[in-house]
């Protein structure tokens, strides 16, 4: 329902706003995307300076892995115009890597590709490779790598801060994942002083990290005992403590491969359950304000200029993927789907790192 309405009203309200004095600073959204250039799940994407860039992901079949089906392309698409995507030099494929902007930075972190070719024995290694694009002059550079690998993590920005958490490392098909007891930061401004860890409360995979003033909300995934999870924790970078948040709503795979990005001050979460979650104001409990036409998992949800959301790629739940783009407009009457009487904090673990 609210899909529908973002699409049918978002180029009028658009043109409204551009004739009033001082209302517009952003050009529009068009409202008619492009498709991703590949079918992919499992990638990275950020938006920045009015481009949608999207890196790697899993060009295969689920639980298919092959070095023909990691992606290492890159590409982007001017949310203005939206009718084409760029292409852009390509790097180290990976999947199960994250996105974020800095500056005028594409930064790709850690990941995860197949050292095995397709139809041989399954082979996946992590990733401690850190790169990041220089959009300027259109060129990728490394970044100080992880202190150790990493993929199916997430990451975030907050100030000159890039922080990683969750997570696990692959080894190669002879030996079990291990999956890491800490988060990690990096100074962006000094990159050369290298990453710091700290302790984390949780090992959870294919989770979502968005940022909200300084607090880290790392959402859903899934545990260390291969099992869905809906929890929220969240870590506050100026004090350096952890708290849990409220639960996702109940839905199909819980919170595993989900999407969450902020914006306004807001944070918003994409599940397979396919409705546009909002945290609360009070932080306390979540509301629906959409809907998505394609739900999807191992997904993207990214900010769409100041007032809309795209999600993009993944796949359905049946292993179809889903190489459209969404764009979502947040309702103004929001729907309450949980929320928790209490907000619990946690014994301060670490002090800032």
């Amino acid at each position: 329902m609210w899909h529908g309405f973002s699409v049918r009203w978002a180029a009028a309200i658009a043109g409204i706003c551009a004739l009033l004095p001082g209302c517009a600073t952003h050009p529009p959204v068009n409202t008619a995307l492009a498709p991703l250039p590949e079918s992919i799940t499992s990638f990275g994407a950020v938006t920045a300076d009015g481009w949608l860039y999207a890196f790697g992901g899993h060009k295969g079949e689920r639980h298919d892995y092959s070095v023909e089906m990691v992606s290492g392309s890159f590409h982007r698409l001017r949310l203005s115009d939206g009718r084409a995507w760029e292409t852009l030099p390509s790097s180290t494929p990976g999947q199960g890597l994250a996105l974020v902007a800095r500056d005028h930075y594409i930064y790709r972190v850690g990941g995860m590709a197949a050292r095995n070719h397709e139809g041989a024995k399954q082979d996946l290694y992590s990733l401690s490779l850190v790169q990041r694009f220089d959009a300027r002059r259109q060129l990728w550079e490394d970044v100080a790598p992880l202190p150790a690998p990493r993929s199916s993590h997430d990451a975030v920005v907050i100030g000159n801060k890039l922080y990683v958490a969750g997570g696990w490392q692959m080894m190669g098909a002879k030996t079990k994942p291990v999956w890491p007891s800490n988060a990690l930061t990096l100074d962006l401004a000094h990159p050369q002083s290298g990453w710091k860890e700290f302790p984390q409360p949780f090992r959870r995979r294919a989770l979502a990290l968005a940022a909200l003033d300084s607090r880290v909300f790392c959402i859903g995934g899934m545990d260390s005992n291969d099992e869905p999870t809906l929890a929220v924790d969240i870590y506050d970078t100026s004090g350096g403590t952890w708290t849990k948040g409220p639960d996702l709503p109940q839905g199909t795979f819980k919170g595993f491969g989900c999407s969450a990005t902020a914006q306004n001050g807001r944070i918003y979460v994409t599940t397979m359950k396919g409705d546009l979650l909002r945290l609360s104001l009070d932080t306390r409990g979540w509301e629906m304000v959409g809907r998505l036409e394609h739900p999807r998992i191992a997904h993207r949800l990214v900010t769409a200029g100041t007032s809309q959301l795209i999600a993009l790629g993944g796949e359905d739940g049946e292993e179809d993927k889903v190489p459209g783009l969404e764009l979502l407009t947040p309702s103004a009457s929001p729907l309450p789907v949980g929320k928790t009487t209490s907000m619990t904090t946690q014994t301060a673990i670490t002090t800032q790192p």
